[in-house]
């Protein structure tokens, strides 16, 4: 065990380490799509099904019209809220 972590200290291309910043900018990409794209496109797919349920006379559909405006409010306002709490970190 302390051969694999001295090995792991001494050459890190053998433990996955990146300092280049490879990994962190591969996760910063995804964010920045799961954010840019992928959020706002699942709101607009829940306010559409929402009303597809209001139109055909769904009882519950008021409330879930409702629960998908606040998620998408979030969703849409995600970018500002991460950029917010990164801030409060200090990064």
């Amino acid at each position: 065990m302390i051969t694999a972590i001295g090995i792991m200290a001494f050459f890190p291309d053998l433990a996955h380490a990146q300092f280049a910043g490879g990994f962190e900018t591969k996760m910063q990409n995804l964010t920045t799509q799961l954010i840019t794209v992928i959020l706002p496109l699942v709101s607009v797919l829940g306010l559409v099904y929402a009303v597809i349920l209001a139109l055909t006379g769904d009882g519950a559909a008021k409330g879930r019209i409702i629960m998908v405006i606040v998620c998408s409010i979030v969703g849409f306002l995600a970018p500002h809220i991460i950029s917010w709490f990164q801030s409060a970190a200090g990064q």
